[in-house]
């Protein structure tokens, strides 16, 4: 036992001196006992004191005169050395050797001498601390003499009764050490609860085997909770058993800005022979700091990606305030948001700066490498981070807003896609073709945008982006594909920031000119073709009122109402109910509604059975008496 113990033992015996020079001494049988106190200062050795007490009949005492004494009575003191094993669990077997002085009394007189005992003994365990056993010992008391003239000698017999008190019984005699798979990336602190970063041993020193092992780890302020780590049934005695490192731990580990080490203690809770007892082992927990990940798995990328922290949520919410005092109702609203992310980030200055020291290339395509990213306060404080800083920026202002963002992470460059929710059957609505969009395995429309050109604007970043994705398709290079979503359900938002005020000023106007300038070039590209076809078909085949109202639906998904409404009374001039709802539409978004209930009316006169006018006209006439 490596811990300290004090052993009391007391053992009742009955004496049996046959061995004592002159066989008329004494009788054959007398009575005493023995009691020891110790101590053990290393495994399976006791040292301490032994006194005791034995009367022995004297030969033909009963003979004697009443003013003889019968007996010899036999005071011993002494100090005792002693081992004790256990071959099982509950079996005790025990060694020892004492030795001291004595006193001898009879007939009101009394003798000193000498006095020596081996002893020998087995005894069952009822818990650590008791046991009860037999006891066998050679006992020689001297007289006059050290060695060669016995004044008792014999054997005795006798029942043990111990008592063991540990004085260190929150460290017992278990201990734990821990193998470390790597140190602990505090952006991932969240993960570490359910996923393990190393091995706990467990080794039992007891005295027995212990049972109902269970092992738990705390770090003071580093850990939410003392987390269970696992439960062991049955480690035998001198053996040992493992289970999986893993810890709660709180956001006081994103403190680390450099490389650490944190204090910890790993809690052993078990059973010795039915007793509870709790070790305790220290521990050092190594930690990286908190802008440190490895590219083992891109998807961690998605703990740094924060959608609620207060600088991300702030800015967002000034941009899209800002897009919807001037949102055109017919192009899709989540493409034109994030026109105004993007736009707010590089017009508040925040630029591509290649990080010197883990540049994005190497980093992320070597796996073992530590690479550092910045948080999305630090690349809003300094205005500047590498490819796949302003990408966590950008999602994590996309996703505060409730627009689904990915990124695909490709040999040079770093691809935000943000979900347009435009399902793929209605891609022509809003796209000339399919060269510049992506359809993921929602069916919806995904816009890409590429981090490298940030300060080209968000129509070049989307162009290059879609270029480099077509060249690794078409050559089959390595790419890397997440998304946020369904990566936060393994990788948490970390969500640190460090409550400095990192708001970003930007102008109103400038942002509003700036993605009306996109706009302008979207429709271009998307929507002129098609209204270029259109208008050609016109020329070639003639006007009609189907294709006045196909060129004035793609003004109107354009934005453009100022060039649909005419084409629309060019096609009720030929009579189309369907352009007079189309016109009506038109003054319903823009608020006009009296002059909206006109047009389904129109409509109604001539199509009385028109449900699509008839909801329109309910619509408008609920409006109007809001």
């Amino acid at each position: 036992m490596t811990a300290l113990e004090l052993v009391f033992s007391l053992t009742p015996e009955l004496a049996f001196p046959f061995l004592t020079k002159g066989l008329d001494k004494y009788a054959t049988t007398g009575y005493g006992g023995m009691l020891k106190t110790g101590v053990t200062p290393i495994d399976y050795l006791t040292v301490g004191t032994t006194a005791g007490f034995f009367s022995i009949p004297k030969q033909s005492s009963s003979k004697f005169d009443t003013e003889l004494s019968k007996n010899v009575f036999f005071v011993p003191l002494g100090l005792n050395v002693g081992t004790q094993y256990y071959p099982v669990s509950r079996l005790e077997l025990t060694a020892s050797l004492s030795g001291g002085f004595s006193l001898a009394i009879s007939d009101k007189q009394t003798h000193e001498q000498p006095w020596y005992r081996a002893e020998a003994g087995a005894a069952f365990r009822i818990n650590p601390s008791f046991s009860i056993g037999l006891n066998v010992s050679w006992t020689d008391f001297q007289y006059n003499s050290w060695f060669k003239n016995p004044l008792m000698q014999g054997i005795t017999a006798g029942i043990s009764f111990t008592y063991r008190y540990d004085t260190r019984k929150s460290s017992g005699s278990v201990s734990a050490t821990v193998d470390y798979d790597d140190n602990v990336f505090p952006l991932l602190y969240t993960v570490y609860k359910e996923n393990s970063f190393g091995t706990i041993n467990i080794s039992n020193d007891e005295t027995a085997e212990i049972k109902n092992v269970r092992v738990y780890v705390r770090a003071q302020d580093y850990t939410a909770s003392e987390l269970e780590c696992g439960h062991i049934s049955n480690i035998p005695k001198h053996k040992s058993a493992s289970v999986p490192l893993i810890a709660d731990f709180s956001d006081s580990i994103l403190q680390f800005t450099e490389n650490g080490q944190i204090p910890a203690e790993v809690v052993i809770n078990y059973e010795l022979l039915g007793q509870k007892r709790t070790a305790v082992s220290q521990i050092i927990i190594p930690v990286y700091n908190r802008n440190q990940m490895r590219w083992a798995d891109p998807a961690v990328l998605a703990s740094l990606v924060s959608a609620s922290s207060q600088e991300v949520m702030e800015f967002s919410k000034s941009l899209v305030g800002i897009g919807r005092r001037y949102l055109r109702t017919g192009l899709n609203q989540n493409m034109q948001f994030a026109m105004y992310l993007f736009e707010g980030m590089r017009i508040a200055g925040i630029q591509y700066e290649t990080d010197s020291s883990t540049p994005y290339g190497p980093s992320h395509i070597d796996t073992a490498v530590l690479d550092y990213l910045q948080y999305p306060y630090q690349t809003m404080q300094y205005k500047s981070g590498d490819i796949d800083d302003l990408g966590i920026l950008l999602m994590s202002l996309l996703q505060s807003v409730g627009i689904q963002a990915s990124f695909i992470a490709t040999q040079d460059d770093f691809i935000v896609l943000f979900n347009t929710e435009i399902d793929s059957a209605h891609a022509s609505s809003y796209f000339n073709g399919d060269d510049h969009i992506i359809v993921l395995e929602d069916d919806n429309i995904w816009i890409p945008l590429s981090m490298k050109v940030l300060g080209e604007g968000f129509i070049n970043s989307w162009y290059k982006a879609m270029e480099e994705i077509n060249i690794i398709i078409q050559t089959e290079q390595e790419y890397y594909f997440v998304g946020i979503a369904d990566a936060w359900t393994y990788y948490p938002p970390a969500g640190f920031t460090s409550g400095e005020n990192v708001s970003l000023s930007i102008s109103e106007k400038t942002v509003s000119d700036t993605v009306e300038t996109d706009i302008v070039r979207y429709i271009t590209a998307e929507f002129g073709p098609q209204i270029t076809a259109i208008q050609n078909r016109i020329k070639n085949e003639g006007a009609s009122a189907g294709l006045y109202n196909q060129l004035g639906m793609l003004y109107v998904r354009a934005g453009m109402y100022s060039n649909a409404v005419p084409v629309f009374q060019l096609a009720v001039k030929m009579g189309s109910t369907t352009a007079m709802n189309n016109l009506g539409n038109i003054a319903s978004l823009q608020k006009n509604y009296e002059e909206a209930v006109v047009w389904y009316k129109k409509v109604l006169e001539v199509d009385p059975d028109n449900e699509s006018a008839k909801a329109n006209l309910n619509r408008v006439m609920s409006e109007l008496e809001n």
